[in-house]
Formats: C-alpha cells, structure tokens, sequence
C-alpha cells in the first residue's frame, strides 16, 4: 500500500507572496535568496535591505515590511542557513558567520546598491554578520541600523555538547514536536496570538538542521567586540530593555565602541519590530540628510 506524502503547509503570508524571488549566485557555488518588494509608485530614494536573525522567519518582520513597502523599495536577504538558500551538500554543514558576511557583499554588488543610497536593517544575529561586513569595507551603505546585534553569543556549552551528539532524525522527530506542544499548550496563548504561534512553529518545522546546527555550535564563545571600533557607517543601535533575549546592555558597549553610531531605546521586542522602528527609521534618514559629521 502507497504512503501518502506528508503535505507541507504554506506558512507565507499575503505580502510574503507578493514578493518577487531572486537568487543570488555566491562565489563558492551557493545561492541565496532575496525578496524583492517593490511597490511603492514614488518611493524614497532610499532602500532597505533587511537582515533578519538566525533563522529568523518573515512573521518578524511582517508589520514593519507593510509599513516601509508604501514609500520604500525593501531588499529582505535571506542567509545562507536559513531554508531558502541553496548550499552544495559538501558545504552545508561548514557555514561561518564570516562567510554569511560576505554574502552580503556578493548580494550589494549584484543588486547594483553600491553606488545608491540604501540602509542596512538588521537585528540579533543579523546584526553580528554585517557588522562584520560594515568592519571589513565589504559594503558601505549610507547608514545601518541594528535591533539588539549579537556581538557575542551566549550558548550553553552542555547544549552546544548535547546538540553535536544527538542524531538529527532524533532532533527533528523527537524534540522539536515536544517544543511544539510545549510552546502550544504552555508558553503561547493560541487564541490571543496566534501569529506569534505560528511564527515559532514555521521556525521549528521549516529548519534545515544540516544547516543550522553546525551554525549553531559556533555561536559558542562567539564574540566580534574588537570589530566595532573599524565601523565607521553612521548607526542608528535599537535597544529594547524589556526584551531579555537581546541584552540592552550590550547594545550600549556596542554603541559606545562604535565612533559614528546613536542609540535609543524602544522598549520591548514588539516596538521594534513594528510602527515605532519605521517612525525611527525616518528620522534617522533625516538627520543622514543632514551630512553630520558625528552621529554622537
């Protein structure tokens, strides 16, 4: 008897869809993927690329991407560990944080950014990689703006250890539905948020774990401090004191290690990623316009 094939569920939502796909070829044979909204009949002359976090998924960034696309052009690149990306078999188990960095680079170059205006957005990990771009001249937007950036990870080593000798089919068939119905019957309420359900849960099920796990096990004692000093873009640093997850603490030695960055502090993960980021987004491009020499 024939076994039916599991369907996977289509967790993009409307605007996702909406979204032009391109693939960017990268220099060792990967490629990774970009969406493209451009909707806006007169947009700024600026454009936003987006880097979201560690196998962040595009819920995250939903409301603010609806905000930006009426008056902006929003670039959302996908890295090379997340499900899109398409990475020869030999390689997916060897990604670097350096090299997700430079794939940013292979994408400004060939999206022809180099020479416009543009901002970088980024959080959490996402802001780990392009402060590595941003410290090595890999790209030099007009500014950058990073929500709580991972400069250094704290990972557990017991877990670092644990992850490394547990068998992927055992993570994927065995712990993941146990987080899954933890996060549905404890941690979430699936009535009063349900998009924050279903975020988490395209993350669980959506995940390439020869992909993401070796990626994972080198966030231990990964930090990039001493690269801060070399970044000399303009930066608008985002705090959120409210949200543990992404120390507000250290995006202020961020800010005061970086020589030409600003810092403020919106409170919560939520008002981050949503109507009060895209108002200090504009204000930011405000005071570009203004050709400051110093942003502090």
């Amino acid at each position: 008897m024939a076994h039916k094939k599991k369907q996977v569920k289509d967790y993009r939502t409307e605007l996702e869809k909406m979204a032009i796909q391109r693939y960017f070829n990268m220099t060792d044979g990967s490629q990774v993927r970009v969406l493209d909204f451009n909707f806006s009949q007169k947009p700024y002359e600026y454009t936003i690329l987006l880097i979201p976090g560690f196998l962040t998924v595009f819920q995250s960034w939903q409301r603010v991407i609806e905000l930006l696309t009426r008056e902006f052009r929003v670039l959302y690149f996908e890295s090379r560990e997340k499900v899109t990306s398409k990475v020869p078999k030999k390689l997916e188990r060897k990604i670097t944080f350096p090299q997700m960095a430079y794939d940013i680079k292979e994408v400004v170059e060939q999206l022809d950014l180099s020479d416009k205006k543009y901002i970088a957005l980024c959080s959490s990990t996402g802001g780990n990689i392009l402060t590595q771009a941003l410290s090595n001249k890999l790209i030099s937007p007009t500014g950058a703006i990073m929500i709580g950036p991972a400069i250094e990870f704290h990972i557990s080593g017991l877990v670092t250890f644990l992850s490394a000798i547990t068998p992927n089919f055992m993570i994927q068939g065995v712990f993941i539905p146990l987080v899954r119905r933890y996060m549905t019957r404890v941690y979430i309420n699936k009535k009063e948020e349900p998009e924050q359900l279903e975020k988490y849960i395209r993350a669980l099920e959506e995940g390439n774990l020869r992909k993401a796990l070796p990626t994972f096990r080198r966030m231990y004692r990964y930090k990039i401090w001493d690269q801060l000093p070399n970044v000399v873009t303009k930066t608008l640093l985002v705090g959120a004191s409210l949200d543990k997850m992404h120390a507000t603490e250290e995006t202020l030695k961020a800010h005061n290690l970086m020589p030409n960055s600003l810092y403020i502090d919106l409170g919560s993960n939520k008002e981050t990623h949503s109507d009060p980021l895209v108002i200090e987004l504009k204000n930011f491009i405000e005071k570009l316009e203004k050709n400051s020499n110093n942003m502090k």
